[in-house]
């Protein structure tokens, strides 16, 4: 499995994706190696073995740096970092044989195309999201051409929603019948019970990026804040659109009313969870949308971009807006604020669909992904 993160370090739902599947699949006897450019800490899974650059089985290259999010060109270090990356994977030698390669987004593409091929293994690709959906229609051709590259060499590719899929085969031009869907999942909460349900408070997960539609969060909080005196919006993450958030939640006239948090761990998402009133995932764009998922299984009453992934698996049971429409999202919050009936049956509701199929099932249709490719069997028209 080529990936480039892996908890406990991750920036996003890719590397919890990335944990949960290496968990199931060595669970149902599986054995993984996954090859990483960061040297770690990982969180260790039986079964999973880690290897990156300068570790004793890798070579001499050395430890590459994480700098996914400097937005450099196509001439900075960070794009001989990824070659460098690559050249690693498409040399890398193993004592026991390989069935399959698996790879995660763009990252991996070149180098894991190649090793795929010296292996005699198939290649499969897990789009998690695309260089289009990324910048909002400005690819990166650095990044476009990584991404293409992998889809036309993948025997296999996997869409984390339909609406993925679609893009995949409309933009990369995609054979239909190789490509699947397989949802991402999550796990129950630990932290079951409701934490001062009383308390209204409104409540954004995720990066802090214009593909994100924070904007309307606030937009729409300008909205609400009027009826509600004890309301509170609160944004936990971060990104390059902090600055201009808090600045324009200031003009906004609702700073008093909205706490940024920044970057938060896994217990105090938890926390956050149990003590919210509404969840809200405003993207403009949204291949998936695994937070809202998480809150929809913490009970938190949700509401979703209808261009969301999340939003396909959740008919019926979240509210599904448009994400440019800010008055709709302030009436559903308001909705959802005004009346604790409504809120407590739309979390029952949500933490059913969200729970309903889990990290296992989700491993076993990989599986069945795995054994298309190596059979040839199950190509789609």
């Amino acid at each position: 499995m080529v990936g480039w993160e892996f908890p406990p370090n991750h920036t996003g739902g890719l590397g919890v994706h990335c944990f949960e599947l290496c968990q199931e699949l060595t669970r149902l006897g599986h054995r993984v190696t996954f090859l990483t450019p960061f040297s770690g800490p990982f969180t260790p899974v039986p079964g999973v073995t880690f290897r990156y650059p300068g570790d004793r089985s890798g070579g001499p290259h050395p430890e590459l740096p994480p700098a996914y999010w400097t937005g450099e060109t196509a001439n900075s270090p960070f794009s001989d970092s990824i070659d460098g990356y690559n050249v690693w994977l498409s040399q890398l030698t193993f004592t026991d044989p390989v069935d399959v390669v698996h790879v995660h987004d763009w990252f991996g593409t070149i180098g894991g195309s190649e090793l795929s091929r010296r292996l005699g293994a198939p290649l499969l690709m897990t789009v998690h999201s695309t260089e289009y959906d990324r910048s909002l229609g400005h690819p990166w051709d650095h990044i476009l051409r990584r991404e293409q590259h992998g889809i036309a060499a993948a025997t296999r590719v996997i869409a984390v929603s339909r609406h993925l899929r679609q893009q995949l085969i409309d933009r990369y031009h995609a054979e239909p019948g190789k490509v699947r869907v397989i949802y991402n999942a999550v796990r129950p909460s630990e932290r079951l019970e409701r934490i001062d349900p009383e308390k209204r408070i409104v409540l954004y997960v995720g990066r802090l990026a214009v593909m994100k539609g924070v904007d309307t969060f606030l937009r729409a909080a300008a909205r609400v804040v009027p009826s509600f005196s004890d309301v509170l919006f609160v944004i936990a993450g971060e990104g390059p659109e902090y600055e201009r958030l808090v600045h324009l939640s200031a003009r906004l006239g609702i700073g008093d009313r909205v706490m940024f948090l920044g970057k938060v761990t896994e217990e105090e998402r938890e926390v956050l969870l149990s003590g919210s009133s509404v969840f809200v995932l405003p993207s403009v764009v949204e291949p998936f949308g695994i937070a809202a998922l998480e809150a929809m299984a913490a009970g938190v009453p949700t509401i979703v971009s209808k261009t969301s992934g999340v939003a396909e698996m959740s008919r019926g049971t979240t509210f599904r807006v448009d994400f440019w429409d800010v008055d709709e999202f302030a009436s559903r919050i308001a909705e959802l604020l005004e009346y604790p009936s409504l809120r407590a049956a739309m979390g029952d509701q949500g933490r059913w669909a969200a729970l309903r199929e889990g990290w296992p099932e989700r491993a076993r249709e990989t599986l069945g992904v795995y054994v298309e490719a190596m059979t040839g069997r199950g190509v789609r028209r």
